[in-house]
């Protein structure tokens, strides 16, 4: 049995590969040149959905944290979370003083 290893493969596969876009063959001096992108208007797009608000302020922590929860459950903390103008983080904090104290 005569099985070529993966790094002896011939390099005609990789012409057979599909190309994204219309990439065509270019010389050096084409490479070189820039191409003149068109302008992207700066309106906002429209869209059917809205898109939930981006938390753009980082808390001053180090560690990360990643929980699985529901749908239900992710949806009261985001709203908590907004209503108290807090990132995720701040607001886990602060439940875990609260439940810290309760104990």
């Amino acid at each position: 049995m005569n099985m070529k290893k993966p790094a002896q493969l011939s390099d005609n596969l990789l012409s057979m590969r599909p190309r994204k876009g219309e990439a065509k063959p270019q010389t050096e001096r084409e490479a070189a040149e820039p191409i003149a992108q068109p302008e992207v208007s700066k309106s906002p797009k429209t869209t059917t959905k809205t898109a939930p608000r981006r938390r753009r302020r980082l808390s001053d922590k180090k560690m990360q944290l990643n929980l699985r929860v529901s749908e239900k459950s992710l949806d009261r903390f985001t709203k908590l979370a907004d209503d108290d103008g807090l990132i995720f983080g701040d607001l886990f904090e602060k439940m875990l003083d609260i439940y810290e104290k309760k104990k």
